[in-house]
């Protein structure tokens, strides 16, 4: 909620950390990932603003209606109708920073990733951005150091490739501890009206518990629908034929 927050009312980081309720040293971090992402700008005074990165992820004529504000009623929904942790993560270069997460009620759950920056290849998440490339920014990324994050990360640039049109023919794709062994997700694109992705939305949990057996299709539907909902707030639209294509060179 922290870029919530900004949105409605730029503020010190002192003034930010009681508005959402975190600690003072959290709350810096948290600033010091999205500023460094563009999500938001410090002024000569340290009041933090909405930063150029979330400006172009605007859907409505005012500026500090965010991205995050947008989906945020999405994440509480789906958190409450999977039992799992819900959360959105935006592109940033070559990585994803997860920007907000709500939790279910479990009393065994998985670590808050609000801040944290994962390589793209590493997960679902990733895997569904980069379906809305164009190729030639697939390559690219490809063919850069693809640097394990745990014992089951794809780095091999063919198998990410069979990943990635899977996620342009289905929208959705599962991952199971590919950046952190024990816990498996179900991610979708979040895609604006140029047909690239903004970030993604993604439902993750201990991989002992999610996906309970015979659900996986189940919560993909549950998933691909929600991001659907909010990229068609954005502007986005699915084409004729149903998939999900990448921009060709």
């Amino acid at each position: 909620m922290l870029l919530t927050e900004i949105g409605r009312e730029p503020g010190g980081l002192v003034d930010l950390s009681q508005r959402v309720n975190l600690a003072t040293s959290t709350t810096g971090r948290l600033l010091g990932t999205l500023e460094t992402a563009g999500a938001i700008v410090r002024d000569n005074a340290s009041s933090y603003h909405i930063g150029p990165l979330v400006h172009s992820m605007v859907s409505a004529p005012e500026p500090t209606v965010s991205l995050e504000a947008i989906a945020h009623p999405h994440l509480v929904e789906l958190s409450e109708f999977l039992d799992e942790a819900a959360c959105l993560a935006i592109a940033s270069g070559d990585d994803t920073i997860t920007v907000d997460q709500v939790d279910a009620p479990k009393p065994i759950q998985a670590e808050n990733w609000t801040g944290t920056r994962v390589p793209m290849h590493a997960g679902g998440a990733g895997a569904v951005v980069m379906a809305t490339w164009d190729d030639h920014d697939v390559e690219r990324y490809l063919g850069g150091d693809l640097i394990m994050c745990s014992a089951n990360t794809v780095t091999d640039p063919d198998e990410l490739w069979a990943r990635i049109r899977h996620a342009r023919a289905r929208g959705v794709m599962w991952s199971h501890g590919e950046y952190v062994d024990g816990l498996s997700s179900c991610s979708a694109a979040v895609i604006d009206g140029t047909g690239r992705a903004l970030g993604a939305l993604y439902v993750y949990g201990p991989s002992f518990r999610y996906p309970a057996d015979g659900d996986a299709d189940r919560i993909a539907a549950v998933v691909l629908n929600r991001a659907e909902r909010i990229s068609a707030e954005l502007g986005w639209s699915r084409g004729r034929s149903g998939e999900m294509t990448g921009r060709s060179s």
